[in-house]
């Protein structure tokens, strides 16, 4: 290997990129070793800047005995067989910047946020109380987002949830009915808030996606394709308030022939991007996506249903996604510079189930995670199923694990 020209070693390990993929290649003899170790002595933040880390899909194993796996895209989509330390009954409803998982462990005791890398535990709040009830209530959490680290004492998480109360121990009732509702908390709360001003019931403003924006607000997408934007306001003594801002959207058109499956917010060369998620009909495969940046009206835009000054912006899709490559997930979606070994395009994972409640609660017969529609689509409107297709699973849907 030492005969080898320096500029056929660099160009050796430019074509694998992954770090783990270098850790087996040292494992081939002492002459691969010795290479990979002077050309990372040599050429650290020179002539080989480091890749920007992408996300690895989290692959649960269906069977106790089995490790967790994550399928790496810049090692050809392959899976790395190392993680075992995830809890194997937990569901996954986000992940965080730095290998954190948050988990739902299934127990009474408090949610939890694990970091991967370290096997750091943080405690997160499982119940929750409202601004118009004096009660405690039970929740699911279907996603989250968190503004950093939850080992940082200022952290704030922001949460879609599903809440209910119990009923009196000496009440014999029906099953109680359930709220869905955003909910944030602080570091070391018992409980998450629902801060959300009291609305008109519309329903197109439930939302569906959350995600923390670097101005300091979490951004959550509505159903109706509306923007609701929460600042979160520092309080002494560990408290929290939050402002509230609407941005209502002229509806756009719809594809008739295609179903929305989900929206995903994503920032992109700093600008706040929606994702549709596509399929023929519900509970198909995903078959498209389209991408699109919000702009203000024009105040000449006239539309009696929809006036400008109700509806002051609209969503104007994107021509071209560029050189950029999409991870969209709940809560965690992000998005990265392609270059010339890794292709632009959309990398989605199957989550389909985050807000099906015969999953969550387990009401009937159902296959709880199919886990299958996982893959990448391509501007040419083409999906390649390019991660292994796992097992369906009893305890989560598939996560990006982020670096």
């Amino acid at each position: 290997m030492e005969e080898l020209p320096e500029e056929t070693q660099r160009l050796i390990l430019r074509h694998i990129p992954c770090s783990v993929d270098h850790g087996r290649m040292s494992l081939v003899c002492r002459a691969w070793r010795n290479m990979i170790r002077r050309q990372r002595n040599q050429l650290v933040g020179q002539l080989l800047p480091q890749r920007r880390l992408l996300p690895w899909l989290l692959l649960r194993a269906p069977f106790p005995v089995g490790s967790t796996r994550v399928a790496c895209v810049l090692s050809g989509c392959r899976v790395h067989h190392f993680l075992n330390i995830t809890p194997l009954e937990a569901r996954c409803f986000g992940s965080h910047d730095g290998a954190w998982l948050l988990l739902d462990t299934r127990e009474l005791r408090p949610h939890k946020a694990l970091n991967i890398r370290t096997g750091n535990v943080c405690d997160l709040p499982r119940k929750l109380r409202r601004r118009t009830d004096p009660y405690v209530h039970r929740m699911v959490i279907h996603v989250a987002a968190l503004s950093s680290s939850p080992e940082h004492t200022n952290y704030v998480g922001a949460a879609i949830v599903t809440s209910w109360r119990n009923p009196a121990p000496s009440v014999v009732a029906a099953l109680p009915p359930r709220h869905r509702c955003v909910a944030l908390w602080r570091k070391n709360w018992r409980w998450v808030f629902d801060f959300v001003p009291p609305g008109d019931g519309d329903v197109a403003l439930d939302v569906e996606d959350v995600l923390y924006l670097y101005s300091g607000a979490f951004a959550f997408v509505t159903q109706g394709e509306h923007l609701r934007l929460c600042k979160p306001f520092r309080l002494q003594e560990n408290m929290l308030t939050t402002k509230w801002e609407t941005l209502r959207f002229r509806p756009r058109g719809r594809l008739h022939d295609q179903y929305v499956r989900a929206r995903y917010l994503v920032v992109s060369r700093e600008e706040l991007l929606m994702v549709v998620r596509f399929t023929p009909h519900p509970n198909q495969p995903t078959s498209k996506f389209k991408v699109f940046r919000g702009i203000e009206r024009n105040i000449a835009d006239a539309d009696a249903n929809f006036p400008v000054d109700l509806y002051p912006f609209e969503w104007s899709e994107l021509d071209t996604l560029g050189d950029q490559m999409l991870f969209v997930g709940h809560g965690c979606s992000r998005s990265y510079k392609a270059d010339e070994y890794l292709q632009g395009g959309i990398y989605f994972l199957d989550d389909g189930k985050f807000y099906d409640d015969a999953v969550i609660f387990g009401n009937g017969n159902v296959n709880h995670y199919p886990c299958s529609d996982n893959g990448m689509w391509s501007e040419g409107g083409h999906v390649q199923r390019c991660f292994p297709r796992p097992d369906p699973l009893d305890q989560s849907a598939p996560v990006w694990l982020l670096p």
